[in-house]
């Protein structure tokens, strides 16, 4: 599939190996677009932790998912000291990271923080952010509509590369 990796480095500037490439290990490694630099917001320990004032408890839900037991585990892995996060499939990874996404975008709450009976819905033009009501949702039109297409051309991204990995 050489021409698929040439054309893959070319709309993917600065992403020197295809993520089928990255995948062939037999422990799963974190797609390039789903790891932060080591430079961004969350490459330190402050930063990392400061992501539950907004969403309490989100810092323990992206290292759950992740099976990770600390932000040192975390940070080894955005420094790529792992070589990869143990999974048992692709599907189990890319769920796990999607799961890592599931909050209320208008009032915060994870999902465990529902009550009993309702769930989390995704918004169904960007299929990116989700929201527990129907107020919730209409509170934060406003803000969301901004961004609304935006967030799709990135659900499509997370599409492309879940189907570049998976060659379904």
């Amino acid at each position: 599939h050489g021409n698929l990796c040439e054309d893959w480095r070319k709309k993917t500037p600065g992403k020197s190996v295809p993520p089928c490439h990255i995948m062939a290990s037999p422990t799963l490694a974190l797609p390039q677009s789903f790891t932060p630099g080591t430079d961004s917001v969350f490459s330190d320990l402050s930063g990392f932790y400061s992501l539950d004032s907004n969403v309490p408890g989100l810092s323990k839900v992206i290292l759950d998912k992740l099976n990770m037991k600390d932000y040192g585990d975390y940070r080894a892995a955005v420094e790529g000291k792992i070589k990869g996060i143990s999974f048992r499939n692709y599907k189990e990874m890319f769920q796990r990271l999607e799961d890592t996404f599931k909050f209320c975008t208008g009032c915060n709450k994870l999902p465990k923080h529902l009550t009993e009976g309702n769930t989390l819905k995704r918004c169904v033009k960007c299929l990116n952010v989700y929201y527990c009501t129907k107020d919730c949702q209409t509170q934060d039109w406003p803000q969301h509509k901004k961004v609304c297409k935006t967030l799709r051309l990135v659900a499509v991204d997370r599409l492309v590369e879940w189907l570049m990995f998976t060659g379904n």
